[in-house]
Parts: structure tokens; C-alpha cells; sequence
């Protein structure tokens, strides 16, 4: 018997279930829609034959990894872990291209804004955002 025998077998007897049927809609084993059918349809056993098949298959898997946690951890830890690895060297590429916070406020050029002053000898200055208004130079007097 081959390691398929089984899926083989579901597959055919969910083949033979559904020659009888013009609407062949499986709904999932135990949904509302598989309540909702009637108790002798043909499409409830093979929902029963594809649920028990998807729980041979999850058990067979389960039993792999186990197995092979205690042949060899290490390929155990390389196979439970390569989706996150993967995924891990894909942000880092995107990361890596990322500018840091610092960067970015080394760009902004954030300085806090400059005084203006009018200079003596030279016209007055434009106050930036007020058409029309202008700073003149005031001579300091020094109280004596």
C-alpha cells in the first residue's frame, strides 16, 4: 500500500458521491450549510470524507515534525522556522532601504528661526509675511 492509498481512496469515494449530484458544492463538515442539508445527501458524507482527510494529513504531518525533532533538531528548527526566515530577510532588505529618524531630521534642516535685525547704514528690512512692513534701525541709548 502506498503512502497516497488513502487520499486515493477518499478521492474516489467523493468521485462516486458526486456522479449522482448536478450541484456538487461541498460544504464544509459541520458549517451551517452542512447542517442545512438533508441527512441522506451525498454531499454531507463526502464533506465527512474531506474533513477526516485533512485530519490524516494534519496528524501525518504532525507526526513528521515530531519524528523528525528527535532524529535531528537542528533540520527540525531549519524547516519550523524558514517561513519567519524568509520573511525576516524580505523586511530587512526593506528596512535596510529605510531612512533612520535621524536621517530624516538631518534632511529637515530643522534650525530654529533667526532674528531679524536692522543693520546701521543699510535700508530697512523686509518683515517676511507682512507686505509693506518694514524693521528700521533704532539707535541703542545708553543710560548714563
Amino acid at each position: 500500500m502506498t503512502a497516497d492509498a488513502p487520499q486515493l481512496w477518499a478521492e474516489h469515494q467523493v468521485t462516486t458521491l458526486a456522479e449522482s449530484m448536478r450541484d456538487w458544492a461541498v460544504p464544509p463538515y459541520g458549517s451551517l450549510a452542512w447542517n442545512q442539508l438533508p441527512p441522506n445527501d451525498p454531499r454531507r458524507y463526502a464533506a465527512v470524507i474531506e474533513a477526516a482527510e485533512q485530519w490524516r494529513r494534519q496528524v501525518a504531518e504532525e507526526e513528521r515534525l515530531d519524528q523528525l525533532a528527535d532524529d535531528d533538531p537542528a533540520a527540525w528548527y531549519a524547516e519550523v522556522t524558514a517561513g519567519a526566515n524568509d520573511e525576516a530577510r524580505r523586511l530587512a532588505g526593506h528596512l535596510a532601504r529605510m531612512r533612520t529618524l535621524a536621517d530624516l531630521d538631518a534632511a529637515r534642516g530643522h534650525r530654529s528661526p533667526r532674528q531679524l535685525r536692522a543693520t546701521p547704514g543699510w535700508p530697512p528690512v523686509a518683515i517676511p509675511g507682512k507686505p509693506g512692513r518694514y524693521l528700521h534701525h533704532a539707535p541703542r541709548v545708553v543710560a548714563a
